[in-house]
């Protein structure tokens, strides 16, 4: 009997530890306790220790047998067969109805002798039809019910045999001299199982803030019942390193090929290393509350409280629901492309720890799209796709190319564009304007340029941080001019 139990999910597998009672059994080997386990669970990893006095463990067997069907299976198992008598019943009742659809199909071909009687049997063939058709697309629609929930129990039955169809006896020498039972405290990982982070993030510019939402999916395909467990989340990454990688050798020498040691990866299905924080819940957990993050050296735990979960099932819980104070930028990049991008920084105070996963995003409450996400640390930079109330435009005014100087010692090209932003919101809205700004990569090659309004240069990138006006329009002008040596091969780049 389960005194308390907690299981901790990582993104694949489960910790689940247990202190439980067992009765104290004898045989020609001496006293033992047996414990029968899912066909999930993973024998390496598997713990006992002793919570009763003057009762030490010797050692640990594992075996193999067959899985006795639970009361839960057999109960599935029953509503299956109903739910599959119910579905011929109504294919049955199909086949009827398609009958006399067939029926009143062949009746109104049929020639009348009396021409008074066409009318008359023209509109029963109309009206019984009408009724028939009716019937059979609500009995399709009954019998597409039916089979799904058919196909879903079944699902459920095969997840709660743990994917196999056998378990783990574990039998355990114990030296007691008069106890007929003790208690103990086990842990062992299992396979099938874990959770995948789901979030949505809905921007408000206007009011500059961001709504985050945090979602766990729990798949729990172990072959037994959590319940009234306390449930936690490890944010531990998969295939992530045990050990950092070892430095190759630096070698010059004419086609050697230098190999590079790839040890000290973790395989993707092996487990992470179970300490006893994680078989721990928090002190003073109630389970009744939010769940709590609880921040670890290398990970996050976030404890759900106390939850029942079958085997078999997938189940969503709310995590965390925050509203993020951030920064939004427009963002243009004309001449790749007219749409103008919404960008949110946010600064939190407290550091996070949001494993990868899909993001719903969405503006002003209206989804824009998915995408990957992933939060370590206080900062983070977000775009939110285009907004479809801004444009940018980007026009090659002018382009030319020359000479000068006496007997044409230079060559000289000239560059002219114009930017047109285009607001059609209702408030004025301030706008980042990139483009890329030429680099001499030759001092011989000569730069000027010339911006209206005035570019500040970034990273190589001219920047205009321009306010339009509520449903308006802005321009940008710029152009640049440049000389070289006229026996200078030149490569124009993004300009020509």
């Amino acid at each position: 009997m389960a005194a308390s139990e907690r299981v901790v999910f990582y993104p694949s597998g489960a910790d689940f530890s247990s202190k439980v009672k067992a009765n104290i059994k004898n045989d020609v080997s001496g006293n033992y306790v047996m414990f029968t386990l899912s066909g999930q669970a993973i024998p390496d990893t598997f713990t006992i220790a002793s919570l009763s006095k003057n009762v030490v463990i010797n050692d640990v067997s594992w075996a193999r047998s067959d899985l006795s069907r639970s009361p839960a299976a057999i109960d599935l198992g029953k509503k299956i067969d109903q739910l599959k008598f119910k579905r011929d019943a109504v294919l049955s009742r199909k086949k009827a109805v398609d009958g006399g659809i067939s029926f009143w199909k062949e009746r109104g071909k049929e020639q009348q002798t009396k021409p008074s009687d066409l009318g008359k049997i023209a509109g029963q063939v109309v009206e019984n039809l009408s009724k028939l058709y009716a019937q059979s697309n609500k009995l399709d629609a009954k019998i597409a019910d039916l089979q799904e929930l058919i196909n879903d129990l079944q699902r459920q039955l095969k997840e709660m045999a743990g994917g196999g169809k056998r378990v783990w006896n574990v039998k355990v020498s114990v030296a007691s001299k008069s106890a007929k039972s003790a208690e103990f405290k086990i842990g062992y990982m299992l396979r099938n199982c874990g959770w995948i982070p789901k979030y949505k993030l809905d921007a408000y510019p206007s009011d500059g803030k961001m709504k985050f939402t945090f979602e766990a999916e729990i798949r729990q395909g172990s072959g037994i019942d959590f319940k009234n467990c306390d449930i936690a989340l490890a944010t531990v990454k998969r295939l992530s390193r045990i050990s950092p990688p070892q430095l190759s050798r630096w070698v010059i020498e004419p086609q050697a090929e230098v190999e590079i040691a790839r040890d000290g990866y973790a395989m993707e299905e092996a487990m992470p290393m179970v300490t006893s924080a994680m078989r721990e819940p928090a002190k003073n957990a109630v389970s009744k509350r939010a769940p709590m993050r609880v921040n670890k050296a290398t990970y996050s735990l976030w404890e759900m409280g106390r939850k029942t979960i079958p085997a078999g099932s997938i189940r969503k819980y709310a995590v965390e629901s925050e509203t993020w104070k951030s920064d939004f930028t427009f963002i243009a990049r004309p001449s790749l492309t007219p749409d103008v991008f919404v960008s949110a920084e946010t600064n939190l105070e407290s550091a996070k720890d949001y494993p990868a996963g899909v993001a719903l995003m969405m503006m002003e409450g209206t989804m824009i799209g998915k995408r990957r996400f992933t939060f370590s640390g206080k900062e983070k930079k977000i775009f939110f796709g285009s907004d479809p109330m801004l444009k940018a435009e980007h026009k090659i005014l002018e382009k030319k190319s020359g000479e000068k100087g006496m007997f044409g010692s230079k060559q000289t090209y000239s560059w002219k564009y114009g930017i047109e932003l285009d607001n059609s919101r209702n408030k004025p809205v301030k706008i980042l304007v990139q483009e890329p700004a030429p680099v001499s990569g030759d001092k011989r090659i000569k730069l000027e340029i010339s911006s209206k309004p005035k570019a500040e240069i970034k990273d190589d990138n001219f920047e205009w941080q321009v306010e339009v006006p509520a449903s308006d329009k802005y321009k940008i002008n710029y152009s640049i001019e440049m000389n070289a040596p006229d026996d200078m091969k030149l490569d124009l780049g993004s300009g020509s």
